[in-house]
């Protein structure tokens, strides 16, 4: 990818990372080599991952060494690479200022973007206006 021109490119022990409208090339490089790895994009982020490889696929295998099951979790994100994620947990959010599309895929949408959305989520947990365990939360907003 360097010899192609590829810039920037991060590359770390599980993922290649670089920006659009790079991934026309990276996707070129995966074919041409005969790789067994997927696109997944971040907003204007570009990410190679190992085939089924992603947030939730991590997250499951925290929780099946920690024994714990998924339906307690409460998962929040904004980007392309969070739909997994809030689909397989026990609650998805997505913050206000999230992909339109991630916003269709989540339990529930916060009044406030980004980290403010975060501290909205905790404070409702910790309220117990969100439960956490395994039962349906009992506030909703969208």
């Amino acid at each position: 990818m360097r010899k192609r021109g590829v810039d920037p490119l991060l590359v770390g022990r599980s993922v290649i990372g670089t920006l659009v409208p790079n991934e026309m090339i990276v996707l070129d490089e995966i074919r041409r080599h005969g790789l067994e790895l997927e696109i997944i994009f971040n907003k204007g982020a570009v990410m190679v991952l190992p085939t089924g490889i992603n947030k939730a696929t991590g997250l499951m295998a925290a929780l099946d060494d920690l024994d714990m099951p998924i339906d307690g979790v409460v998962a929040i994100g904004d980007a392309e690479n969070d739909h997994d994620l809030l689909r397989r947990a026990g609650f998805g959010v997505a913050v206000a200022n999230a992909l339109p599309s991630l916003k269709k895929t989540a339990d529930r949408v916060t009044l406030a973007p980004a980290g403010d959305g975060v501290v909205e989520i905790i404070d409702d947990i910790l309220r117990g206006d969100i439960a956490v365990e395994g039962t349906a939360p009992s506030m909703v907003r969208e």
